[in-house]
């Protein structure tokens, strides 16, 4: 059964099912949910036939949910205004089948009718990114990592013994199930001395390269979106903008493509000390 529900931003939600028992708002329709629009920017050619395509993007979304509200008329209306709150973001959460899928929103319009046994209300949401995530949250893929072999109770052998051990994997297949391009934080952690971290995507060939040197103890947080890259450094308790260490020859911006992909880290030195992990929504076009 398809469950909405709507939380805003202190917490407080409102839920919309088919179920006329459990639920205090029937859901009657939810438009906009499976539909979206692209914005084709063209001009139109002076002295040849046909336009010349500029660039296009989805619009934003609209979400509009038309529900019955059967009894506690003016209980229920005023919960659904004290959810729908104006001049804040809430999330809307799509469940189906066992799918949950989710998108922030603001509140356009919400009209409740005044009379009626049976009494509509239409609640209309824009959303200014119009792709759904995975409710569930973000994904964490660690590449190499340091493992715990200490345990209680634990009897120390007189030749030693090893308290942790490294994993390392520099090849990682990567799959993304979103339907478009996706952006990804890239975590680089130093345990000695690293020069110059490179990132590849060996998929699209595209190529992350800092030329910096990391020391120990080092964090280098690296945020890639659609043709823009943020790169910052904690030493010492102090973040530090980093921008300027990314290698000007680097080849595109290291997204994820539809599909496989195949994600590869090195350093010009030091590479047996960094530790590398990222993360990464899936984006949707329809919930």
């Amino acid at each position: 059964m398809k469950t909405i529900t709507c939380r805003n931003d202190a917490g407080l939600e409102a839920v919309f099912t088919y179920d006329h028992d459990s639920c205090e708002y029937f859901l009657v329709s939810c438009d906009g949910i499976y539909s979206v629009k692209n914005a084709v920017s063209t001009s139109q050619n002076a002295t040849t036939d046909g336009t010349t395509y500029n660039g296009e993007g989805l619009e934003q979304r609209n979400i509009v949910i038309t529900a019955n509200i059967r009894r506690n008329h003016r209980q229920n209306r005023e919960f659904l205004s004290r959810v729908f709150k104006v001049h804040s973001e809430g999330t809307f959460i799509h469940e189906e089948d066992g799918d949950r899928r989710e998108i922030k929103y603001r509140v356009e319009n919400i009209e409740v009718a005044e009379t009626g046994v049976i009494r509509p209300a239409t609640i209309s949401l824009i959303c200014t990114d119009p792709y759904f995530t995975d409710a569930a949250g973000t994904i964490k893929i660690e590449m190499s990592q340091w493992h715990d072999d200490w345990e209680f109770e634990c009897e120390i052998p007189e030749e030693g013994m090893e308290f942790g051990h490294r994993e390392t994997d520099t090849i990682k297949q990567v799959d993304n199930e979103s339907t478009k391009d996706v952006g990804i934080t890239i975590t680089l952690e130093a345990d000695d001395k690293v020069v110059n971290p490179i990132i590849y995507n060996q998929t699209t060939n595209e190529t992350l390269k800092l030329l910096c040197t990391m020391l120990p103890n080092d964090k280098i947080t690296i945020k890639t979106t659609e043709g823009e890259i943020t790169v910052e450094l904690l030493r010492n308790g102090k973040i530090i903008d980093y921008n300027y260490t990314v290698d000007e020859d680097n080849d595109g911006y290291i997204q994820l493509v539809m599909g496989m992909n195949v994600i590869k880290y090195d350093a010009d030195e030091g590479v047996e000390y960094l530790n590398v992990k990222f993360e990464y929504k899936n984006q949707y076009m329809f919930a």
